[in-house]
C-alpha cells in the first residue's frame, strides 16, 4: 500500500493510476490525514452500497437545498473570461 499526498497525485496522477492497474492501493492524505483510497476495480473490497432513503427525504433536511441548474456554457465563459 502507498501513501501519497493530494497534490503529489494530482502532479503524478497517471503513474499513481499505472500502480492501481498493476493491483497496489493507494491511500491519499490532506493533511497528513488520510481521505480517499484508490483500489484496483476488480479489488473484493469494493462494495457499492444501495441509498435506503430517497433524495426527497434529505431535501426536508434543514439546511439542505436542492441546487440550482447551472448552465455549464455561461459557467465556462465566465472562467475564460477571469
Amino acid at each position: 500500500m502507498v501513501t501519497v499526498n493530494v497534490a503529489t497525485v494530482k502532479e503524478k496522477l497517471s503513474y499513481y493510476l499505472r500502480l492501481v492497474k498493476n493491483g497496489r492501493e493507494i491511500i491519499v492524505t490532506s493533511h497528513h490525514h488520510p481521505v480517499a483510497k484508490i483500489l484496483p476495480v476488480s479489488a473484493a473490497t469494493v462494495r457499492i452500497i444501495e441509498a435506503v432513503r430517497p433524495v426527497k427525504d434529505v431535501l426536508r433536511l434543514k439546511g439542505v437545498r436542492p441546487r440550482r441548474t447551472v448552465s455549464v456554457v455561461n459557467s465556462l465563459l465566465n472562467d475564460r473570461r477571469r
